[in-house]
């Protein structure tokens, strides 16, 4: 490791790092416009020129394109660097308007911090400035271009790192602008990025233009809960308002950056449709009053029709904090445990994640980044974690292989080999697929990973003609497999069948024992989805069971806290059926929803910014988000719009919301229920037991050093493996599948239209094209999308997006078989009643589809 000392003092850092990264171990920060460590550098900007006094090269040089190397000695405040960056300031400046004081960025902006760092303080230019118009980027970002420095970031993170193609570099030498071929909404998912990483005012953004100053925020560390991998953030409050959200650095996770969602999904927590006042029987109480008349009632239940008669459903985007205070609710009064889970099927896949991911084939995102083949899964990776398919992009950019199985037209941002078959036989392809990557078959493997070899070859009868026609394409993948020295599996478990956790880790295992340092990825379906598994009792069971105790009449009172399963669980239909035979629905949510206006009780719920709590995201790592605020009705709301109100009280208006946890010890002592002395098997857990060495700025990995079982067992997918029918597969969507994010203005703004993909030859044979408006003709009801047609998936194959109004609820599940014969055009103007009328009455598949 190279040894250089900068400015009189001696550091030690690894071989390839460059000396602006080596002089900031050392807590000095060289000016700096370009670079920037997740892009790299290209010495554009000139600003972080320092002196090389001794080593292998003398004289001013760029730090950020120089690596450290043993006996350096480097000065960054030499009077030479320090009259070239004051040069470059006055550069820069020669065109920059004085805007500072109306400028969004003012306050953090990275050109006023180095224009003083870099010593210029006087203005020598009087001649014209160079001037520009600005364009419209949609509703996220605001272009003020005549502030642009051309430091080319904006770019290199737009095209470069996130894949975007819609915006760039025009026009040359003096007259350079960054901006899009015409003016119109930024494509990328990824776009907020470049208002954060702008060093100016020239990029910024538009929800919190004008509404406040770094300076005026509460700001405090947060997660983000809008997938599975908990991206670090920061969240930024004025006047009880969530504002802004940022990237926090996160190499592990999300590098320094977020997805659109994340950064732009926190409107739920400020709008004015918020629930904040408690309700017994549509009618508003206070706390107290709330939780006795909760308390009591649930006794009631009890007293009536026994302790099995009460259940409680916490969703998987709670904290562990209230997983282990409704615990402790449950314990004392005798009932049955919580259950974490909307569906059976979302419980058996998370539960196989908990079981079978480790610390030795976990990878987080850093890991997945640094790996030279990427076979994704039976996953889609942009949808489900968006993070996800931006470290596989970078994997991809520095040189690795990827490939994709999956009946879905997954787009991975990057260069993949797809290998389109139907659901049914992913089992049967992936068998095949590591068939041909150790040809030598089960006398290179012994013990379990014999008989684990053994089990899954077993698969392989399940192979027929249409998938026989992809061998050219396996085999190809197959090679580049046997040949990566760090691989990773990136794998999903909502739309696949009960084991496909099970053999992904399965194949990470057989991978490392031929010698590969292979890793999994493993993307679930919510925040703390691993989290609920690892504290789900072994028995437990599902919001999905509970609805049919409650159909078989055996449970009558329900507690829901954080969801809303009368829009939101897959069988909508039939979930509304069974709530209507409750004698007694509980509501927590921080969310207006029909739940919430169908229970008998309502309590209202803190958000993650009020609240805080810790989340295990599918990585395996314990995260620690910290209050930002104390809660209350933003002061626009109780003000009206205009000045706040001039009316002085003990409290904060609005602030009646509880957390789980404390509406959870409120109800206790309301029942006058003492704790069990002898602590859950919840509370002694792996995550519960360290939830004390959490911090915002360390996380904690609650995944054992190797798993008990690493080997599972797929005899529910050799049931799986037979000549699947067409089907319609219901897919997650950035934007439209997560309920938080979808909520307040911009969460509507975002909402996209419905699109239905479709193979293009199936799209061919029934005379549709790209653009038709098509209908699908469910159990439930219609579906209606614009058709999008994609070689890359499986032809027997129908994808329905799960956002508001596409009609996903009407599949009765995420998946469902459905004859690609029955899908229909949409011919005129019509109503949504004569098409579902027309449609319904002439080919609905009807009860045995």
């Amino acid at each position: 490791m190279p040894k250089l000392t900068i400015d009189g003092r001696e550091v030690e850092v690894e071989a390839g790092t460059k000396v602006i990264d080596a002089a900031e171990r050392l807590g000095i920060k060289i000016p700096r416009f370009c670079y920037h460590k997740s892009l790299g550098a290209v010495g554009a900007c000139r600003m972080c020129a320092v002196k090389f006094i001794e080593g292998h090269k003398k004289g001013l040089d760029m730090s950020c394109m120089v690596d450290a190397r043993d006996g350096m000695v480097v000065s960054t405040n030499h009077p030479e660097a320090m009259a070239f960056r004051a040069q470059v300031i006055e550069w820069l400046m020669l065109d920059h308007p004085h805007d500072c004081p109306i400028c969004d960025e003012g306050g953090h902006c990275l050109l006023q911090d180095m224009t003083v760092s870099g010593g210029h303080g006087l203005r020598h230019y009087r001649g014209k400035k160079r001037t520009y118009e600005n364009q419209y980027l949609g509703p996220l970002i605001q272009h003020e271009m005549n502030r642009c420095i051309h430091c080319y970031r904006c770019v290199r993170f737009y095209r470069e790192y996130a894949g975007g193609t819609d915006y760039g570099t025009f026009g040359i030498a003096g007259r350079v602008y960054y901006g899009r071929f015409e003016p119109g909404r930024l494509e990328s998912p990824f776009s907020g990025n470049i208002a954060e990483i702008c060093p100016t005012g020239t990029l910024t953004d538009k929800p919190s233009r004008y509404r406040a100053r770094r300076w005026d925020l509460e700001r405090a560390p947060s997660v983000c809960l809008h997938c599975s991998l908990g991206c670090n953030t920061t969240a930024g409050v004025r006047y009880r308002e969530v504002l802004r959200v940022e990237a926090r650095e996160n190499m592990d996770v999300n590098d320094a950056f977020l997805c659109d969602r994340g950064r732009y999904g926190f409107g739920y927590a400020s709008q004015p449709e918020r629930p904040r006042q408690a309700l017994v029987d549509g009618a508003p109480v206070d706390v107290e009053n709330a939780a006795t008349e909760a308390a009591r009632r649930i006794r009631a239940a009890m007293d009536a029709h026994g302790p099995d008669a009460v259940a409680v459903y916490a969703s998987p985007r709670c904290s562990l904090e209230d997983f282990a205070s409704l615990r402790g609710l449950t314990d004392a009064l005798g009932i049955a445990p919580p259950a974490y889970f909307p569906t059976i099927s979302e419980r058996s896949a998370c539960h196989e994640a908990a079981s079978h991911l480790d610390r030795e084939i976990a990878w987080d995102l850093g890991q997945v980044r640094q790996a030279d083949f990427v076979l994704v899964l039976g996953a889609d990776p942009l949808h489900d974690a968006p993070l996800s398919a931006l470290a596989i992009r970078q994997a991809q950019r520095a040189g690795a292989k990827v490939a994709v199985l999956d009946p879905r037209p997954v787009d991975t941002l990057c260069d993949a080999t797809a290998i389109p078959v139907a659901r049914h036989f992913l089992p049967a392809t992936a068998a095949w697929l590591l068939a041909l990557t150790f040809p030598d078959g089960e006398s290179g493997f012994d013990g379990e990973c014999r008989d684990f070899w053994r089990e899954l070859q077993a698969l392989d009868d399940g192979m027929n003609e249409d998938i026989a026609k992809l061998e050219a394409v396996v085999v190809s993948v197959a090679q580049d497999l046997a040949r990566a020295k760090r691989p990773v599996v990136v794998c999903a478990g909502e739309t696949m069948p009960a084991g496909w956790i099970t053999l992904a880790a399965g194949m990470v295992r057989l991978l490392r024992h031929a010698g590969a340092d292979a890793g999994l990825c493993c993307l679930l379906p919510e925040a703390n989805s691993l989290g609920a598994a690892l504290a789900d009792s072994p028995d437990g069971r599902s919001l999905e069971d509970i609805l049919i105790a409650v159909e078989g009449g055996s449970v009558k009172a329900l507690l829901c806290v954080g969801d809303d399963p009368l829009q939101e669980f897959p069988r909508t239909q039939w979930a509304q059926s069974c709530m209507d035979k409750l004698e007694l629905l509980v509501c927590m949510d921080c969310l207006p929803s029909d739940t919430w206006n169908k229970a008998d009780v309502s309590l209202p719920l803190t958000t993650i910014f009020e609240s805080g709590g810790c989340y295990v995201n599918s990585l395996g790592m314990m995260q620690r988000a910290a209050p930002v605020f104390k809660g209350g009705t933003p002061v626009k709301q109780t003000g009206g719009g205009s000045h706040p109100p001039r009316e002085f009280t003990t409290e904060i208006p609005g602030s009646d919301p509880r957390s789980a946890s404390q509406w959870a010890e409120l109800m206790r002592r309301k029942l006058n229920l003492t704790m069990q002395k002898t602590p859950s098997a919840v509370e002694t857990g792996p995550a519960f037991s360290l939830m004390h060495e959490a911090r915002p700025d360390h996380a904690v990995h609650v995944l054992p050093q190797r798993a008990e079982k690493p080997f599972g067992m797929l005899a529910p997918l050799a049931e799986y493996v037979v000549e699947g029918p067409e089907e319609v597969i219901v897919g997650r969507r950035i934007f439209g599948s997560d309920p938080l994010a979808n909520q307040g203005v911009l969460g509507r703004e975002l909402m996209p239209e419905s699109e239905i993909f479709l193979h293009t030859a199936s799209a061919e044979a029934m005379d549709l094209a790209d653009g038709d408006i098509i209908l699908l003709p469910l159990v439930g009801g219609l579906a209606r999308g614009v058709l999008r047609t994609s070689e890359r998936m499986a032809r027997n194959t129908v994808v329905l997006p799960r956002i508001p109004d596409s009609g996903w609820k009407f599949v009765g599940g995420v998946t469902a078989p459905f004859p690609l014969q029955r899908i229909w055009k949409e011919q005129g103007e019509t109503s949504a009643e004569e098409r579902s009328d027309k449609v319904l009455g002439a080919s609905c598949p009807g009860d045995d589809v």
